[in-house]
């Protein structure tokens, strides 16, 4: 079943991370650098998907399908860029970025933080 990317703004922050293969040592660092942190993760509504040149994968290095996502694969970019609820670009950085680091960043944003009070 294809879904868009689309369909996860207002519900989900979304992670992209774009290399050129799946199994680059780069992800691999990245997806290493996300374990034992998806409470943390599922807490801040955060998913994350590895975009490559031939395929689009979900964080268990799944093959899915995934549109609207032309805008993010330009510029032979490499790393991991952070969609707001509200579908904009928040973080755009080079591997690897920690899990805490992330998880400060989305903390400090006016959502999350109006998302912790309630």
């Amino acid at each position: 079943m294809a879904q868009e990317l689309s369909d996860f703004k207002w519900k989900n922050r979304v992670l992209l991370l774009i290399d050129n293969s799946v199994n680059t040592q780069s992800i691999d660092q990245q997806v290493e650098a996300f374990k034992n942190h998806s409470a943390a993760f599922q807490e801040r509504d955060l998913v994350y998907f590895i975009i490559t040149p031939k395929a689009i994968y979900n964080s268990e290095k799944t093959p899915i399908k995934l549109g609207g996502l032309d805008a993010y694969q330009k510029n032979n970019f490499k790393g991991l860029i952070l969609l707001g609820k509200d579908g904009g670009i928040k973080l755009k950085e080079s591997f690897v970025v920690s899990s805490e680091v992330i998880n400060a960043f989305i903390d400090s944003m006016p959502m999350r933080r109006s998302e912790i009070k309630s």
